[in-house]
């Protein structure tokens, strides 16, 4: 059974099927989302550095990603080992090459590494998915205090779940941070003190984690709100269109 408030129907069922409805009906969204906020993303971690110091990227170095898993299988007996391994082989780097020593040192490079990309890709889906559940909350509370209020306290969350996720899957090198590629020695790039940035290397994983989980809130903060929006007077009873 459902309701129908201002020209869309939604259904009266809980949070979980209603975010499951919501990506069914929002699925284009969630999928460009998805396939384009990694795009962006990367670009503007390319512009960082460009901005920083100066330099356009003047060397691409594409890796032989499963060759090199096939060997990192291959050679490593303990599975304990050979995931991270694995999780820190590189797809393609892309940086500058100062020239001026010998046969050239990087003075930064930004790295694609393929669970990142992932990572990344899942953040998109989840915004994507959160925009949807936006819409269709305030649209079916026709725009109330209430539910504006619900969907900007939500807008917040994901934004800076998007930003923990962002922060700690970003994979720029520089050579003044004397570091790997790293969402550390991205932090450095952005003007953290080097100092303050290593000291939450550390916490990384926990950092990436949480902003998933932030994201996941979001939309199930929304979905709740969306079952809970629906006025008495516009559900399945006498006078009303349902399905």
């Amino acid at each position: 059974m459902s309701t129908l408030a201002l020209g869309r129907t939604y259904p009266e069922t809980g949070t979980i099927h209603t975010t499951v409805t919501g990506v069914k009906r929002w699925r284009a969204l969630i999928v460009g989302f998805a396939l384009g906020f990694p795009v962006f993303f990367y670009l503007l971690l390319l512009a960082i550095p460009v901005f920083r110091y100066g330099h356009f990227p003047n060397y691409v170095t594409p890796y032989d990603w499963f060759g090199n898993v096939a060997r990192i299988i291959e050679s490593t007996g303990s599975i304990q080992d050979m995931v991270p391994i694995i999780l820190n082989e590189w797809l393609l780097e892309i940086g500058y090459m100062d020239m001026n020593y010998g046969h050239g040192i990087a003075e930064w490079s930004l790295s694609l590494v393929p669970h990142k990309i992932l990572l990344v890709s899942l953040t998109g889906a989840l915004i994507g998915l959160n925009l949807g559940l936006m819409i269709d909350r305030l649209e079916a509370a026709g725009s109330t205090i209430q539910q504006c209020l619900r969907a900007g306290s939500s807008g917040i969350l994901t934004s800076v779940g998007a930003l923990f996720t962002g922060l700690t899957n970003a994979t720029l090198f520089s050579i003044a941070c004397c570091s790997t590629p790293s969402w550390v020695g991205s932090l450095a790039i952005l003007g953290v003190e080097t100092s303050s940035a290593f000291a939450l290397e550390p916490y990384g994983t926990a950092g990436s984690a949480v902003g998933i989980a932030m994201l996941l809130a979001s939309a199930l903060w929304l979905a709740h709100g969306g079952v809970q929006s629906t006025p008495a007077s516009l559900r399945s009873t006498k006078g009303t269109q349902s399905c």
